[in-house]
């Protein structure tokens, strides 16, 4: 988990009393509770994603509180949650595609939707007489985010997100971990996941989530005159992929540390001297002696023929 999904998960759980709070109290308890350091940057901005996502609101200067979702609902601009468009190679029944699409959406994508505020649907979601096809484009161009999974190549798959570019709404790739994409989407911020790693699922719903909440979505009455919210949503979109790069290198510097600790300590062992036999420690004591006394080594020299 990054560093600004952290203190939003600190600062969440302070409000979760519904109790208005000021921001020293909020940020005390976030110092209190967070085991590194951070900027005032990086509060004030954790603070400004959540107010821009309504997890909370602000009652007066300086002071919040975590946004009731029984009033939040009741809200022009949020009569109904924002929805989430999941594009998915399905296949047949029973078959490996429909298999891994499934484990994708019921394990990943939809837990994350729920958790950040968004309906998941999938085109076998939809119960309408109208033809599927344009059930597919509406949804490509009406719901407040996509997320399309580009595993298999999926022909239709890739027309689907070539469709939804011209909505200039938020869309986010995933792929199976280990597959490459075709050099024409390969430039495409895609993220992985593997199924089989729960390490890595873990990971990937944490990415999933920061992605999302990072978007900029247009309340109802924004819709028809938002002039901004591909040139935003594009910005956000840079920032996430410098947090991803950022992250990928942090993990690989803490692997080199840990690779270079474990080396010393290796290296440390192999020198380290071999515990000597009694003999030659009692040679370390007595040859110094015998060395000034000759008499003595005469007497050793009998006292140890007593002994054959």
């Amino acid at each position: 988990m990054t560093k600004s999904a952290r203190i939003k998960e600190l600062v969440m759980r302070f409000l979760e009393d519904k109790k208005s709070h000021t921001i020293s109290e909020i940020k005390q308890y976030v110092r209190s509770n967070f085991s590194e350091s951070f900027t005032e940057g990086q509060f004030s901005g954790s603070i400004d994603n959540l107010l821009k996502n309504r997890r909370i609101e602000k009652l007066d200067r300086g002071v919040y509180k975590i946004l009731d979702q029984d009033n939040f609902l009741t809200k022009e601009s949020t009569v109904s949650m924002r929805k989430c468009f999941v594009v998915s190679p399905i296949g047949d029944a029973g078959s490996d595609i429909r298999k891994n699409a499934d484990q994708l959406y019921q394990h990943i994508i939809k837990p994350v939707c729920e958790k950040c505020g968004f309906e998941a649907k999938r085109v076998d979601d939809f119960n309408t007489s109208d033809s599927i096809t344009q059930d597919i484009l509406d949804a490509l161009n009406e719901y407040d985010l996509v997320i399309a999974d580009l595993t298999g190549h999926n022909p239709n798959v890739f027309f689907e997100i070539g469709y939804r570019t011209k909505s200039q709404k938020p869309i986010i790739h995933l792929k199976r971990k280990g597959e490459t994409l075709p050099f024409d989407v390969s430039a495409i911020r895609t993220f992985e996941y593997d199924l089989t790693d729960l390490d890595m699922v873990t990971a990937t719903k944490e990415r999933l989530e920061q992605v999302i909440m990072n978007f900029k979505y247009d309340s109802i009455k924004e819709r028809k005159s938002s002039g901004n919210s591909f040139e935003n949503n594009l910005i956000v979109s840079s920032l996430n992929d410098i947090q991803y790069k950022i992250d990928v290198l942090t993990e690989e510097i803490k692997k080199k540390e840990n690779e270079t600790i474990k080396t010393v300590i290796e290296t440390f062992n192999a020198q380290k001297q071999q515990p000597e036999s009694m003999e030659t420690e009692m040679l370390k004591i007595l040859m110094p002696e015998l060395l000034r006394n000759p008499n003595a080594a005469d007497a050793l020299l009998k006292l140890s023929e007593k002994f054959k």
